[in-house]
């Protein structure tokens, strides 16, 4: 069991069960139950690896613009198993840009609760412990920096955006947020919980972030209508 043979494994439960994330848990089960312990546990762990490395608030970001129903730290963790059920493909692409998720059809209101617990049962039988404490911290360490060495990431993927700032960012996610609610007084409600210090000041620097990005974007405007104007002048 590799990172490899775990997206293949992954691809195949796509290919097989489709958008059915009750039978894909039920298929991704009857792979694992014809493995040895070592590569049940094995698979676990690189599970927990692409969990951990999705666990970006850019991500927490877009999915609180794709679901219908909010993303609490729990759904967040489910989203991040429907998005690993998406494929090795989707699943680097969301962590480069969060705005391809506009390209990736949704379903489930993109949850995927029973991921967690796939083999669980079949290394039970097999070895009389829970397979959780033998997925040991060390473990999840080591494949969570074998697996962040493939991932390239948004440059404001590790700031919590508020909505206002969030739209600019990922445009394509915030036209589609923007179709299913009001935006007028986004300006006064936080989604995140700023009485943490921690997260106020994660929240004040992507703000900045966005700020300095709107200011480019500017720059970048203005240049290409000068050259448009020049263009234009030397053509008279």
């Amino acid at each position: 069991m590799n990172k490899d043979i775990f997206w293949k494994i992954i691809e195949e439960a796509k290919e097989q069960c489709v958008r059915d994330m009750a039978w894909m848990a039920h298929w991704l089960e009857g792979q694992l139950r014809g493995m040895q312990p070592e590569q049940i546990l094995k698979f676990y762990a690189i599970l927990c690896g692409y969990q951990e490395a999705a666990n970006k608030y850019g991500l927490w970001t877009a999915a609180e613009l794709l679901k219908d129903n909010g993303c609490s730290d729990e759904r967040f963790l489910y989203f991040r198993n429907w998005l690993i059920a998406q494929g090795k493909e989707v699943y680097l692409a969301a962590l480069k840009d969060p705005d391809s998720f506009a390209d990736v059809r949704r379903y489930d209101d993109c949850e995927f609760v029973f991921l967690n617990y796939v083999g669980y049962e079949a290394y039970q039988e097999l070895t009389g412990r829970d397979i959780f404490p033998d997925c040991t911290s060390e473990m999840r360490k080591e494949m969570l920096e074998e697996v962040s060495q493939e991932i390239p990431c948004h440059p404001l993927i590790e700031y919590p955006l508020e909505i206002p700032d969030a739209l600019t960012v990922y445009p394509r996610l915030g036209a589609i947020y923007a179709k299913r609610h009001e935006l007028g007084g986004l300006h006064e409600h936080s989604m995140w919980n700023t009485s943490l210090p921690e997260i106020r000041e994660l929240v004040g620097q992507g703000a900045e972030k966005v700020r300095k990005f709107r200011t480019k974007q500017q720059k970048n405007r203005d240049k290409k209508k000068k050259r448009e104007r020049e263009s234009g002048s030397l053509c008279i």
